[in-house]
């Protein structure tokens, strides 16, 4: 009772910072040049005592010229050293605001990374990741529905962890910032149960079946959170494969006992169940008449007005799929654009790909992807619209020049910044559901397998397989000895496994039904130069055939699996 009585205040509080935040960013965005100018040299002279700042000439920078002329680019390995030291509590190493928290990366990059989180940078991210999409659905129910937002109550499909490090502080997933610092009021605005929502990282738990039976329960759902569509399009899958069985426990306010879940768990989720009857029934009658009649949601829950969640570059073909849940009509607020390093741009409506970079919180260069060495990045005001570019950033948390790898195509401007979409990483070959494997990393995770099987293997090859649900990664091994059938099945758990420890991203997506089970393939003998051959006669030149490590095309992918042992 108390939390339905608290809903519309947070749904209000929310709505209102959020239409808060749009404004700033207008107002910034209108004189975004100058802004870019002042965020540089405002982060000079407030970090050129810092260790990094007076080895890199801080004081001498007095113009974005001066700052291109004297700081060099860097990497992560400028700066790891001083974030191992900043984690164990040391200050004023690359920057001398507040550092409240650390971000991990999935290892999208080779291995994963640890990066600072200044207060400033906290802030921004909690503005926009939680009250700008609900400043969205308030603009978007005004205009469209000529109505306020009603009070908010979802379905969040997100799981929180985080570790402790030897400094005191916290290191997290960026996405998971804002769930963390609003863990004391989680239950006013959704219906996940803390013990999901903020589970141990040892828990074993059939999570999708957990979320979805309180959510269920609940018919004045209104709206759909997630971090990655692709987790709530295969939640909705899992949804057709089990509604009988969640059925039966909303009707008897019980959790049934072939569900995997932990005892103690199990026993205080089921003490806040209570048996729903009428529910049940009106859900049974909904879900007999199948999931192709129409849209499932707005049958099951006639509140639901809207979701967001990140569904653009790797992750737009879930669109689709996840439209036969929503329905055509459901606003989206796809999120943004954001890397371990920092949130750089936002939609500022629903139903928009194209997102608009954040002048106050960095500064931001773009390298053209043609550009010779020694070329001079362009800044915000010098961006041609239907260009790629490569990001270079400088955050609010001590990262300078960075070069995050990362192409983005601008869309178009919004006042003077310009509005992108992420396009890809620039040594990306693989990423299902947000977790940017890239070749070095599958090189390491590969090379660990194959010390753990006591096999050398000829060649691999990675294929993301994205016509199931969830969608999964099949490794395809030459091997150096003969195989069984039976095998597979074994090679698959510890590739697994090698893969879980190689990205720190792939075992929670998993966990949560974002990311199916591996697969292994073994392919026959002499299949690598087999390919190779064929290429050459194809006019290849031979010394130029780089290894085959990613499946990415509808040619290879008939030509390596054609070449499976097993099929």
């Amino acid at each position: 009772m108390i939390s339905k009585m608290l809903r519309p205040m947070f749904t209000a509080y929310g709505g209102l910072v959020g239409i808060c935040e749009h404004i700033k960013l207008y107002l910034y965005a209108k004189n975004g040049v100058k802004k870019q100018e002042k965020v540089l040299m405002k982060l000079m002279k407030d970090n050129k005592t810092t260790v990094y700042g007076k080895k890199n000439n801080f004081d001498k920078v007095h113009s974005i010229r001066d700052y291109q002329d004297i700081v060099p680019l860097s990497d992560y390995l400028d700066y790891e050293e001083y974030v191992m030291r900043m984690a164990n509590g040391e200050k004023g190493l690359t920057t001398n605001r507040l550092i409240r928290r650390f971000t991990e990366s999935s290892g999208s990059t080779g291995r994963s990374k640890l990066v600072p989180l200044s207060g400033f940078s906290e802030w921004t991210i909690m503005c926009f990741s939680f009250s700008a999409p609900i400043g969205c659905a308030v603009k978007y129910f005004f205009k469209e529905k000529h109505r306020p937002l009603p009070p908010q109550r979802g379905l969040l499909t997100a799981e929180v962890n985080y570790r402790r490090l030897p400094g005191g502080k916290t290191a997290s997933c960026l996405s998971s910032i804002p769930f963390l610092n609003m863990k004391p009021i989680v239950r006013f605005y959704t219906s996940s149960p803390k013990e999901v929502m903020f589970p141990d990282p040892d828990v074993d738990m059939d999570m999708h079946y957990v979320k979805l039976l309180f959510a269920l329960r609940d018919s004045d759902i209104s709206y759909l959170g997630t971090i990655f569509i692709t987790t709530l399009e295969s939640m909705f899958f899992y949804l057709e494969e089990n509604w009988e069985s969640l059925c039966n426990d909303i009707e008897t306010g019980t959790i049934n006992k072939n569900v995997r879940i932990p005892d103690d768990i199990r026993v205080n989720l089921e003490k806040r169940l209570r048996p729903r009857p009428k529910r049940a029934a009106k859900l049974r009658e909904e879900f007999s008449k199948g999931f192709d009649v129409s849209p499932i949601v707005p049958r099951i829950w006639p509140k639901c007005g809207w979701m967001y969640g990140m569904g653009t570059g790797a992750l737009s073909h879930y669109q689709q799929r996840l439209r036969r849940y929503i329905g055509e009509d459901m606003p989206v607020h796809y999120c943004g654009y954001a890397a371990t390093e920092a949130l750089m741009a936002v939609p500022i409506e629903v139903n928009s790909y194209e997102y608009v970079m954040l002048p106050q919180n960095g500064f931001y260069e773009f390298m053209p992807l043609d550009a010779p060495e020694g070329t001079r990045p362009l800044t915000v005001g010098e961006l041609e619209v239907g260009k790629e570019y490569e990001l270079i950033l400088t955050n609010m948390s001590g990262f300078y020049r960075y070069r995050i790898e990362d192409v983005i195509k601008v869309t178009g401007y919004y006042h003077d910044m310009p509005k992108v979409t992420f396009q890809y990483r620039l040594n990306q070959i693989a990423n299902i559901s947000g977790e940017k494997i890239n070749q070095l990393a599958f090189d390491e995770i590969v090379g660990n397998f194959s010390d753990k099987m006591g096999e050398m293997f000829v060649g691999y090859s990675i294929y993301p397989d994205r016509s199931t649900s969830p969608g999964h990664y099949v490794l395809l091994v030459e091997g150096t000895k003969e195989h069984t059938s039976d095998e597979e099945k074994l090679y698959a758990e510890e590739f697994e496994k090698c893969l879980c420890a190689g990205n720190v991203s792939v075992g929670p997506l998993i966990k949560s039904g974002a990311l199916g089970h591996c697969e292994v393939k073994f392919l026959k003998h002499g299949t690598y130069d087999e390919y190779r051959e064929m290429l050459r006669k194809n006019g290849a030149n031979l010394n130029q055939i780089k290894p085959i490590k990613v499946i990415n095309s509808e040619e290879r992918k008939e030509f390596f699996f054609s070449h499976a042992i097993f099929g």
